[in-house]
C-alpha cells in the first residue's frame, strides 16, 4: 500500500513580484493534494493586504502580515492592525536583515511587531540574515515574543540554536539544507529537537535540489522533507506527523 503524504503547511511568497501572474500560482496550490494548507508571508503592507484577499477567497490559505526589514523604511507598523482577519495567522516575517545599513530603524521595526504579535496573540516569523545574535538581544533587552516563534530558513549558527532550544522557539528548514555544502546545516538538523522544527520551501526563492536552478514550487517540499528524513532518520509518515504537529502548536488558528 503506497501512503500518501499530505502536508499541513508551507510557507510561501505568493505576492512576489518573480510571478507575472499569481492567479495560475494559486490554483496550482488549491488543486496539489499533496499541500493542505500554505501560509502566504507578507514582505509589506502591500503585500500583507493581498495575502490577507488571497486567503479569505482560498480555503487553502492562511496569511502572515508584516514588515520585512529591507522594507522598513517605507511602511508603517501601525497599519497591520487594520489587516488582522481570522485567518491570519502571525506577524512576519519580521527581524534584521544585515543587507541594509538602516539596523537601528529596523529593530525599531522589530520591537514595535513584537509588540503587535503579542497584543494579538500571534506567533512571529523571523528572518534573520547573519543577524541571530542581534535579533536575541533585542529579545533579551527590548521585548520576547510570548506567543511563539520561528526562525525560519535559519542560518548555521549553534550558539543561537542553544538559546532558541532553550527558550521553547522553533526554527524551520528550507531547501539550503539539500544543498552539497550542507554540512553545518545537516549538524544543526541534527541537534534540533523533533517537537522544535518545521519545513518550508519559502517559494518562490531557494529551490532545493535537484530543482535549484528553478523557480521554487510547494511542491518541491517533497525534497526538503526526504532530506530530513534521512537525517532525523524518520519515515516520511514520522516526520509528516510531527512537522504538522509542530505546526498546530505554534500557529494555532490553523487547528
Amino acid at each position: 500500500m503506497v501512503q500518501c503524504i499530505r502536508w499541513y503547511h508551507d510557507y510561501v511568497h505568493i505576492n512576489s513580484k518573480i510571478y507575472d501572474d499569481i492567479k495560475p500560482v494559486i490554483t496550482k496550490i488549491n488543486k496539489d493534494d499533496n499541500i493542505k494548507s500554505v501560509i502566504n508571508v507578507g514582505f509589506d503592507i502591500l503585500s500583507s493586504q493581498e495575502s490577507v484577499k488571497i486567503s479569505e477567497y482560498n480555503k487553502k490559505f492562511f496569511s502572515s502580515i508584516g514588515i520585512h526589514p529591507l522594507y522598513s523604511e517605507n511602511n508603517s507598523c501601525d497599519n497591520l492592525y487594520n489587516l488582522v482577519s481570522d485567518k491570519v495567522v502571525a506577524i512576519g516575517e519580521i527581524g534584521l536583515d544585515y543587507l541594509n545599513k538602516n539596523i537601528e530603524i529596523q529593530k525599531q521595526f522589530l520591537i514595535k511587531q513584537i509588540a503587535i504579535a503579542n497584543a494579538l496573540k500571534l506567533p512571529v516569523i523571523i528572518h534573520s540574515n547573519n543577524m541571530n545574535n542581534e535579533v536575541i538581544k533585542v529579545f533579551e533587552n527590548c521585548i520576547k515574543p510570548k506567543y511563539g516563534c520561528v526562525f525560519h530558513c535559519f542560518q548555521l549558527d549553534i550558539e543561537s540554536l542553544k538559546y532558541i532550544i532553550e527558550n521553547g522557539f522553533y526554527i524551520s528548514f528550507a531547501g539550503r539544507i539539500t544543498y552539497k555544502n550542507a554540512k553545518e546545516s545537516i549538524e544543526i538538523a541534527k541537534l534540533i529537537p523533533n517537537e522544535l522544527f518545521l519545513i518550508e520551501t519559502d517559494s518562490p526563492y531557494i529551490s532545493p535540489e535537484p530543482v535549484r536552478q528553478e523557480i521554487n514550487q510547494p511542491s518541491n517540499i517533497i525534497y526538503i522533507e526526504n532530506k530530513l528524513c534521512e537525517i532525523k532518520n524518520m519515515s516520511k509518515i514520522e516526520l509528516e506527523e510531527k512537522v504538522n504537529s509542530n505546526t498546530k502548536k505554534l500557529f494555532k488558528k490553523m487547528r
